[in-house]
């Protein structure tokens, strides 16, 4: 393989102080992944291996992070809402909660500033640390009919720069291990695996409307132009679909499903009038973001979920597809980068980097994806040409929850011993140009098969000598005629 090595001038590491929000999944209510962060090389600017997971079961490990406007770091623990400094990854604030799935928080304006809003209780299809069996709860409807009816699950809101909470309102959800909260303006809007969508105003807690859908949704609510988009796992029986809510009022707008009735497995991304979205086994579907007409879909070559089961972990059913400049970039769970047409979703480059990712989407920036591995390694991949162009290790492994905080790159590592890293740029590190592995130029390709005709023809040789010996030449030698031998 041949690995071209490109100089950058600069040795100075970046300064480290202009700090972003990105406030919730994916850093926006369309999850487009868009990040305007350092996209030269980067370095780990500092690690909080000083993470207590507190409970009795520490297995969730970190919700990806979110970002305060002031640069505070915040992430959602078992048992804990924790909140880091921006600057150097030092604890500013640790809040109990419930046990519950370390689903990814959001950030929004309450009542006298901002809050963190977050999910605490797994619902009535959990398990509790101290029986490991399922937990017992009232059903929506029997919950809304008694007043008494005890709920298992809430959504709360902590003040971001005290840690106090602000209010605590009691919501029936079902196994939310896999859906963000979602924040659009004065809303909260939560998904759960039973297939119901609860929006919650942020100033009090109060729950605006409840919609149930009645199939599983996959991932985070995505809010664009007015309207509440979820993504339903479908099954056997039924398509998977894209439904489309009023934001407002919950009232159900449409509902659209794929041609061939995939079964989507990531929440929607709204980019380029497009909803994109992915199956299970690793096609790219895009729908118009108007009326949910299906456009088209792609093939790949390694499917998401083997066997038909989506994997599912900290707030994610599988990486979501983003899209900048008329592409549409995606990452299937080996780590295998592709590139499509917005336009057409024709393959336009794939970058196999053999190491899985199935903990995190990947982000886009000016000039590269970045991919989260689980060997704990940040791959930036050429967003033109495909090519890897640098990678860096994060000291920890399944490093995931990668998130825009301005100059700097935030995300986690590990499970029961977790830790907080951040990346900053480092322009004196150079470059590199790796092909993808599994990608052969011209000359390669042309070597190749002469190298293998040559080795064909060896190989031919020497298995066929033995039998000539056995069986003799293939024609008789030329005997001479009785004239001749007179």
């Amino acid at each position: 393989m041949t690995v071209a090595t490109i100089t950058v001038a600069f040795v100075v590491v970046a300064p480290l102080g202009a700090l972003a929000d990105w406030a919730q999944f994916q850093g926006s209510g369309v999850h487009n992944g868009l990040s305007d962060g350092p996209s030269a090389p980067l370095t780990l600017a500092w690690t909080n291996e000083d993470v207590e997971l507190e409970g009795t079961d520490t297995t969730g490990g970190l919700s990806a992070p979110v970002i305060a406007e002031n640069g505070t770091i915040v992430v959602v623990a078992p048992t804990q809402v924790l909140g880091f400094d921006g600057e150097d990854g030092s604890e500013v604030f640790s809040v109990e909660r419930d046990f519950g799935p370390s689903s990814q928080p959001a950030i929004g304006a309450g009542p006298d500033g901002s809050v963190v809003v977050y999910t605490e209780g797994f619902g009535d299809r959990g398990l509790t640390p101290e029986t490991g069996s399922a937990t017992v709860s009232p059903s929506p409807s029997e919950a809304a009919g008694d007043g008494d009816a005890e709920f298992d699950s809430h959504v709360n809101a902590v003040d971001l720069e005290t840690g106090e909470l602000v209010w605590r309102s009691a919501i029936q959800l079902e196994d939310v291990v896999q859906t963000p909260v979602a924040v659009d303006g004065p809303v909260a809007y939560i998904g759960d695996v039973g297939g119901r969508v609860t929006a919650v105003e942020l100033a009090s807690g109060e729950v605006l409307w409840i919609q149930e859908l009645g199939t599983p949704i996959s991932g985070a609510v995505t809010l664009d132009a007015g309207r509440a988009l979820v993504t339903t796992l479908g099954g056997r029986e039924e398509p998977s679909e894209i439904v489309a809510l009023d934001a407002e009022s919950g009232d159900e707008r449409w509902r659209a499903s794929a041609e061939d009735a995939s079964n989507f497995v990531s929440a929607p991304v709204v980019a380029d009038g497009r909803i994109l979205t992915l199956d299970v086994i690793g096609g790219v579907l895009a729908f118009d973001a108007e009326d949910g007409r299906f456009l088209w879909r792609t093939e790949v070559v390694n499917p998401i979920a083997p066997r038909g089961q989506p994997f599912l972990l900290q707030g994610v059913g599988a990486p979501a597809p983003l899209s900048a400049d008329g592409r549409v970039f995606s990452v299937d769970v080996t780590g295998r980068v592709y590139a499509f047409d917005a336009g057409t979703g024709a393959p336009q480059w794939d970058h196999a980097l053999n190491d899985p990712s199935r903990s995190s989407p990947p982000l886009l920036t000016d000039d590269h994806v970045l991919v989260s591995a689980d060997s704990g390694t940040l791959y930036a991949v050429d967003r033109e040409s495909g090519h890897l162009v640098w990678e860096v290790d994060a000291g920890g492994s399944f490093l995931r929850g990668m998130s825009d905080a301005g100059e700097l790159l935030v995300g986690v590592t590990g499970f029961e011993e977790a830790a907080v890293v951040a990346f900053g740029a480092d322009p004196g590190r150079s470059l590199i140009d790796e092909p993808s592995p599994t990608t052969l130029g011209f000359g390669r390709l042309l070597t190749g098969f002469l190298l293998g005709g040559v080795l064909l023809g060896f190989a031919v040789v020497l298995l066929t000598r033995p039998l000539q010996r056995r069986l003799g030449p293939a024609l008789p030698p030329a005997t001479e005629t009785g004239e001749d031998a007179g």
